[in-house]
């Protein structure tokens, strides 16, 4: 999956939001809303899984043998 971040600014935003439906403006804010979420809980599970990070544990990937 790649990522091609847009280039907006908040100001353009403002700017566009009189302009949009309410129904739009519902759309785009629960979408933000579950990017936020997946990215908090993204960021939370590295940390849960990082110590599966050991360097001794590599002796069970299939890789090594």
């Amino acid at each position: 999956m790649s990522y091609d971040p847009v280039k907006i600014t908040v100001e353009e935003i403002k700017e566009v939001l009189p302009k949009l439906s309410r129904h739009q403006i519902i759309e785009l804010d629960q979408r933000i809303h579950d990017y936020l979420e997946t990215s908090l809980l993204t960021k939370a599970s590295e940390t849960a899984f990082s110590e599966w990070e050991d360097p001794e544990e590599d002796i069970y990937n299939a890789d090594v043998y």
